[in-house]
């Protein structure tokens, strides 16, 4: 079960991935734009005889056997309501519930630019289906464990600006997680902490990870400063706002060919 989502409904369903590779009917991947993003949950169904891949990244590659992709929907969660809607499939509190907090998560709690008047009226749906808002909404971003914002701490210590401000980056060691005792699930939004700032267009989050890459997460505060196109340049992808990439590499190199290629997107110069 992941930790910061185990007060959704049936959350218990959740499991670790095999160890080694079985067999399976069916793999269904959701909002995942590159195949290897699903890391060892891929590895471990890759012999399934059908694969789903239902998501709304404009660089996600069609990969799979029935491919759904909605690059204009502000999130998965959005394309599973209507899935469940055209096929006239029942909607209880606990379905409900789930996809309300998928849609809130993948827009920014209901921010983000693509977020539509659609997207408002089926979280009115979710909510005319029992969601109780203020109490979800709660659990999902006023419930984090307090080695969460000890990882914060580590992190803004470590916070580095480029071109005159409008770059702000932080970056995580392996040995500072591990001190921690910070789980994967902890980095989850705190890079919003230096996109908020004024003057920052672009931030980025540079994780070291024990395969010997760097995961590169970044964000932006506007459309001319594309973050897909330069995650696309290092084998990941996502939206032009909000993208990433797993890149082979110290983190001193990668936080470098990165910056290097983001400030040429914003024009350090100017």
């Amino acid at each position: 079960m992941l930790e910061k989502y185990s007060f959704v409904p049936h959350a218990d369903i959740l499991v670790q991935p095999p160890a080694q590779p079985e067999e399976f009917d069916v793999a269904i991947a959701l909002d995942t734009a590159t195949q290897n993003r699903l890391g060892k949950a891929g590895e471990a169904v890759r012999s399934a005889k059908l694969w789903i891949n239902i998501d709304h990244h404009p660089s996600n590659p069609k990969y799979g056997d029935l491919v759904y992709i909605d690059e204009h929907s502000p999130a998965t969660g959005q394309i599973l309501f209507e899935l469940m809607k055209s096929e006239q499939l029942p909607m209880d509190r606990a379905i409900a519930e789930n996809l309300f907090v998928a849609i809130s998560t993948d827009t920014g709690s209901f921010q983000y630019p693509n977020t539509s008047a659609r997207t408002f009226e089926i979280a009115a749906e979710l909510i005319r289906a029992g969601v109780d808002v203020g109490q979800l909404s709660q659990q999902t971003y006023e419930n984090y464990p307090r080695r969460r914002i000890e990882l914060l701490r580590a992190l803004l210590d470590e916070m580095r600006f480029d071109a005159g401000g409008k770059i702000a980056s932080f970056s995580l060691q392996l040995k500072t997680a591990a001190e921690i005792g910070a789980k994967p699930e902890d980095n989850e939004g705190l890079i919003d902490h230096i996109r908020a700032i004024q003057g920052v267009i672009v931030a980025i989050f540079f994780e070291e990870l024990a395969d010997g890459k760097v995961r590169v997460s970044m964000r932006s505060k506007s459309e001319s400063a594309d973050v897909c196109a330069i995650g696309q340049k290092f084998g990941g992808g996502g939206h032009k706002l909000a993208a990433g990439a797993r890149v082979r590499g110290t983190l001193a190199e990668v936080r470098e060919r990165v910056l290097k290629e983001v400030c040429h997107v914003i024009d350090c110069n100017s």
